[in-house]
C-alpha cells in the first residue's frame, strides 16, 4: 500500500503523480517488487471527442476549394452512411405540394409495403422514404407509380 505521508487531511502531497498505479500479483509476488509505474496517458494528447470516437479524428474534414466549402468523410464514415442510406429512396414532389400525413397516405395506398417505412420532409418539395424490407424497395424502384 502506498504512503503519500500526508498530514491527516486526505490529500496526498503535490508532487504525486495521478497516472502511477500499483499492480498487485496473487502467484506469491511481494508488493514492493509488483509496484510498477503506469502511463494511462500515452504520448498523444487526445482530446475528449476523440476519445469518444476511438481516437478517430480525421473522420471528417472541412476545407475552403475556390471559396465553397467543402466536407470530405474518411471511408469508415462513407461505409457507415452507405450503410444507413441503402433501402433509402429520394422523392421530389411536382406540381402542387401535400401535406405530410397525406403524402404518407397516398404512398401506403400506391406502393402498399408490407413493412413499415419512414418518411422524412427534407424542406424544397424533398422527402425521403426508407424501407425496412428489401423487397419493398425494389419493387417500388421497378414498378413504382
Amino acid at each position: 500500500m502506498q504512503n503519500f505521508g500526508n498530514d491527516g487531511d486526505g490529500d496526498p502531497p503535490p508532487d504525486w503523480d495521478q497516472n502511477t498505479k500499483n499492480v498487485r500479483f496473487n502467484e506469491g509476488f511481494d508488493e514492493e517488487a509488483a509496484a510498477m509505474a503506469v502511463d494511462s496517458n500515452p504520448t498523444l494528447n487526445l482530446s475528449w471527442k476523440d476519445k469518444l470516437l476511438g481516437g478517430k479524428s480525421r473522420d471528417v474534414s472541412m476545407t475552403m476549394v475556390n471559396g465553397i466549402p467543402t466536407i470530405a468523410f474518411s471511408g469508415r464514415i462513407k461505409e457507415i452512411l452507405f450503410k444507413d442510406m441503402e433501402l433509402t429512396i429520394v422523392l421530389k414532389l411536382l406540381g402542387r405540394s401535400i401535406g405530410y400525413n397525406a403524402l404518407h397516405n397516398r404512398i401506403l395506398s400506391l406502393w402498399k409495403p408490407a413493412k413499415p417505412f419512414h418518411l422524412m420532409d427534407i424542406t424544397n418539395g424533398y422527402f425521403l422514404v426508407k424501407f425496412q424490407d428489401n423487397e419493398d424497395y425494389n419493387r417500388v424502384l421497378t414498378q413504382g407509380q
